[in-house]
Formats: C-alpha cells, structure tokens, sequence
C-alpha cells in the first residue's frame, strides 16, 4: 500500500505544478490523490499533459529534474521533443521512445526483438560463428592494411592481430547474417585508431600500478607494475632474502594445512583429480591467502588472474599470464605461478617478475625436478598432492 501523507507534505502542496497533470479519471482506482502522497512516492499513477499525451510513470520520476526537463518538473517528454511516438514497420508496434533511438530505423520493438532473440539465439550463434570463421582470410588482409605503432614489440603487434581479427570477423560475419550495415566500418575505425597506440607510456603504466595493480591492453588485463619494469628498465632495490623466505614459508603452512585437509577426506579407491582441476584447486586456495597475508588496516588488497606481462614464453608469438597476482597499494606485490611439471615458461616469468620489484613464487605439484630462478621461493607440494594427482 503506498505511503500516505498530511496535506502539508504532499505532492499537491509541494508540488502544485506536477499535480496539475495528475490524471484524475484514469487514477480513480488507485485511491490515491495529489493531496495524499508524497513527492517521493515509487508508486506508478497516470498522467495527462495541456496537450493531452497521457503516460505512466513514477511520482518520483515526475518530481526530479533530468536535463531533459530543462528546469520544469512538469514537463511532458512528447511536449519537449525527449521522447517521440514511433511506429516500427516489422512488428507494427507504436511506443515512444527518444529521438535518437527512433533515427535508428530498427525493424522492430525491444520486445519482440528479445522474444525473437530468445527463440533464435542458439540458430544465430551457430551461424555467426560459422560465418566469422569463413570471414578469416578476409580479416586478415584487411588487418595487413593497417598501419601498426612503430615503436610496439612483435608480441604486443600478435596480440593486436589477434584481438582486431576476433572483432573483425564478428563484425563481417554481422553484417552478412544480421544485416547490420555499417558494423565493420565502425570495428575497423576502432582497431585502426588502437593501432596507433598500442605501447601503453610510463605515466599510464604507473597510474594503473598504483590505482589497482591493472593496466588493460586490447581488453585484457595486464600487470601494470610488470610493464612499468618493462618501459623504465629501472630495477628496483633486491627485497631482503628473510622477508622473501618467510612469505614463502607462510605459503607453505596455508597450502600444505589446505593439503592435509583435502587428503583426510579423499577416498583411496578414488582414481584422484586430474592437474587442471588441482591447478583451480589451488589457485583458489592462493587468492584466499590475499585477506590473511595483506593486514586490513593497511588498505585493500586485490587478487587478479590471467594477467598479461611483457615476457615471451619459449616459442609463443604473444605474451605470457601470470596465475596469480596479489597487488596491495603499500606492500609488494605477490606474483605467483602454479606448474605440476619443470616449466621454462614460469621460470622466464617469475624471474621478470622478482626484477621487478615482486615477491615471486613458485607453487609445484606433480612430478618432475624443480630448479627455481634464484630468490624464488619454491612452495613443493609434489609429496603431499601425489596420492590425489592423477596427471591427464
């Protein structure tokens, strides 16, 4: 039931304009009058400009001062242009909507586009899909035809490909199934003008290490602080070999009472988990770790995933992602990575990592030697996870 209020406090009193275009023979069966509610009221009732376009809306909405009202709260949408009546020629449906909306020129209404998006979606996708695919050889000469950054390293140049190939290819394949014309210009204006810049500068790189430990580059998330290592080449101060044992000792005990935990419930007959789902496993248990190793007083601390870094892994075209980064704004950051075999890839990593200011460490299951950058901490967890490995 809505609020009911003294005269004194009602719309009517306090708002005598936008009570004026209360409805009253359409409002009869709510109960309610101007001199009853308040102008805060969420509840929904009828309205009638001078001009006779009728609505409904929220007593609130009718009270606040959008820019569109340019000042009078009683302002009719259809009297001031905001919003026009328009008419879609698929589905015939007459609704009003804004004028920028109506230049559009869609087919048909919200509605019936969602209801015709619901029955279809599964048959669309399929053939969007197909037809990005077939959209491959094309994409790529028109990517040939862009002029690239100079100054951008090959890897970060792979990565623009691919990225600008993924959003071209939609974008061709929109416009054959779709018919929305105009779509791969807009996509190639886009990746044109990202070309441009695609090495991100040193003050961008330190904004993005100090706000959250982020930097986003072709929509994915980079290491901010891996970057600004990368653009300065400045080496930051060695952190002291007891702080950097004990943090990796403090990993030990929360992962290995994780371990214990885990192995008391497993079930010998039980052929154990394979290396990705172990590999989740313990991702998850690391970024528990954040609010225990980071004090709360201190300031936030974040726990990021699959961030991109400037280091090369062995026989890739496109940059390397850490597992996992714990970022604080006053303590180091924490880059660890997570292998259930020798990997030179991580080692690569976490050593561009330890140079550039981060406390790295390397968490290890499975089978296999470990032989870890030096100041690396290495967390071995292979005797303790080898009854519920089951490598595949």
């Amino acid at each position: 039931m809505p609020r009911r209020v003294s005269p004194e406090g009602s719309l009517g009193a306090l708002m005598p304009q936008v009570a004026a275009t209360w409805h009253a023979e359409r409002n009869t069966d709510t109960g309610l009058d101007p001199m009853t509610v308040p102008p805060s009221s969420p509840t929904e009732v009828w309205w009638r400009c001078p001009r006779g376009h009728e609505w409904v809306d929220r007593i609130s909405t009718r009270t606040s001062l959008p820019k569109w009202k340019n000042g009078d709260a009683a302002a009719c949408r259809e009297c001031t242009g905001y919003r026009v009546r328009h008419t879609f020629p698929e589905c015939g449906h007459t609704v009003m909507i804004t004028a920028e909306s109506a230049a559009k020129n869609r087919p048909t209404c919200a509605d019936c586009y969602s209801t015709w998006w619901r029955e279809n979606a599964d048959r669309l996708k399929a053939d969007l899909g197909a037809a990005a695919r077939g959209f491959a050889d094309k994409a790529q000469e028109m990517i040939a035809a862009v002029e690239v950054e100079s100054a951008a390293p090959a890897p970060l140049v792979a990565e623009w490909r691919w990225w600008a190939a993924k959003h071209l290819q939609g974008a061709l394949a929109a416009e054959q199934v779709m018919g929305q014309a105009g779509r791969v210009e807009q996509v190639l204006a886009t990746i044109t003008e990202r070309a441009r810049h695609l090495v991100p500068t040193r003050a961008e790189a330190g904004r993005a290490a100090a706000a959250d430990g982020v930097l986003t580059l072709l929509e994915r998330g980079h290491w901010a602080q891996g970057w600004l290592h990368h653009l300065t080449r400045r080496r930051p101060r060695p952190l002291p070999a007891a702080e950097v044992a004990q943090v990796g000792e403090a990993f030990h005990r929360w992962l290995n009472e994780w371990v214990r935990a885990v192995a008391a419930e497993h079930d010998p007959a039980h052929q154990g988990h394979s290396t990705a789902r172990l590999t989740t496993a313990l991702t998850r248990q690391i970024t528990a770790f954040t609010d225990a190793y980071f004090p709360a007083e201190t300031g936030r601390a974040r726990a990021w995933r699959e961030l991109g870094l400037p280091v090369l892994p062995p026989g890739a075209q496109r940059y390397g992602r850490l597992d996992v980064v714990l970022w604080h704004p006053v303590f180091a950051a924490v880059v660890i990575e997570i292998d259930s075999a020798p990997n030179r890839s991580s080692a690569a990593k976490l050593a561009f990592a330890r140079d550039a200011g981060a406390l790295a460490l390397w968490v290890r299951f499975g089978k296999g030697s470990v032989h870890a950058p030096e100041g690396v901490p290495v967390v071995d967890l292979r005797q303790g996870l080898a009854p519920l490995h089951k490598a595949r």
